[in-house]
C-alpha cells in the first residue's frame, strides 16, 4: 500500500486509526503478493529478520496444532491480514475450520481479498478485546502478537474460556513478557518509537504485560526463549529463533 489510510475504514475503537497510521509507517500495510507468501518475504525486505522470527514460531505452532490429531475449529484473534489464519487453514486442511476476527477494516478487507477463495477460512470484523467469538465453541483461540494491544489478558482469557469448547486452548505467541524490572524501560522504548513516526496516540494503547498479568490462570509454557538450547541456537549457531514465549492456556473440563 502506498499512501497513509489515517482513519478510513476504522470503526469507532479510540486508537484503531493510530494503529493503521503506525502500520503503515513502519512498513507493515504490504502488497496483496507479498502477503499471500508470508510469513515467507522477497529477500532483501526492510522487515525479513523478523519474518524469519515469524517462520519460526509459525512452524512451532502449525506441528503442535497438527498433533492435535482430530479437526479443529480456531480463532484467530487480531487476524490482521489473515496470513496466519490462511497458513493454519491450509496446513490442517478442509476437516478444520478457521475464523479470522480483526478491528482493522483495512486489513480485513485484504484477508478476504487474497485469502477469501479458501473453503475453510472465514474472516468477519469485531473488536477482539470484548472476547466475542464468531463460531460457538471453539477448540482453540490463537492470539499471535495480539496481546500487547490488550489492557487486561487475564480478563480477556477468562471471557474466552466461557465461550470454548471443553478443553479448549488460548495460544499466545509473538508477544513480549517482561520481568517487572524491565517495564518501565519497555514502556520508554515504546514511546519513543511511536512518537518518532508520529503516531503518539499509540504510547497508552501499546500495553507491556508481564508475568504476573497471567497469575493464577492454568497456562503452560510450551517454548521459552531463554531456555538454553534456543540460546545457543540464537546467538551460536545464528538461528532463526522466536524471541517471545509461547503459552497455553487451557479451559477446565465442564
Amino acid at each position: 500500500m502506498d499512501r497513509d489510510p489515517g482513519a478510513e475504514g476504522q470503526p469507532s475503537v479510540g486508537w484503531a486509526a493510530a494503529y493503521v497510521r503506525a502500520r503503515y509507517r513502519e512498513g507493515r500495510l504490504l502488497s496483496d503478493a507479498i502477503v499471500a507468501q508470508l510469513p515467507d518475504v522477497p529477500r532483501g525486505d526492510p522487515l525479513a529478520d523478523e519474518w524469519r522470527l515469524r517462520v519460526d514460531s509459525t512452524a512451532r505452532l502449525l506441528a503442535y496444532l497438527t498433533t492435535m490429531g482430530r479437526p479443529l475449529t480456531i480463532v484467530d484473534l487480531g487476524c490482521g491480514n489473515g496470513w496466519l489464519s490462511h497458513r493454519m487453514a491450509a496446513e490442517l486442511g478442509d476437516g478444520c475450520r478457521v475464523a479470522g476476527v480483526d478491528f482493522s477494516g483495512v486489513e480485513l478487507e485484504q484477508a478476504r481479498r487474497v485469502f477469501g477463495a479458501q473453503t475453510n477460512l472465514s474472516f468477519s470484523r469485531g473488536d477482539f478485546l470484548d472476547g466475542a467469538l464468531p463460531v460457538d465453541r471453539p477448540d482453540v483461540v490463537v492470539l499471535a502478537s495480539t496481546i500487547q494491544y490488550v489492557p487486561d489478558p487475564r480478563a480477556l482469557v477468562e471471557t474466552l474460556f466461557d465461550s470454548m469448547a471443553a478443553g479448549g486452548e488460548v495460544h499466545v505467541l509473538d508477544s513480549p513478557i517482561y520481568q517487572p524490572h524491565e517495564v518501565a524501560e519497555a514502556r520508554d522504548r515504546s514511546r519513543r518509537h511511536f512518537e518518532s513516526i508520529g503516531v503518539s496516540e499509540m504510547v497508552e494503547a501499546y500495553r507491556h504485560h508481564h508475568w504476573g498479568a497471567f497469575a493464577e490462570l492454568p497456562y503452560e509454557v510450551l517454548y521459552q526463549p531463554d531456555d538454553r538450547v534456543n540460546v545457543i541456537a540464537r546467538r551460536v549457531l545464528r538461528r532463526a529463533r522466536s524471541p517471545f514465549p509461547w503459552l497455553r492456556f487451557r479451559t477446565r473440563p465442564r
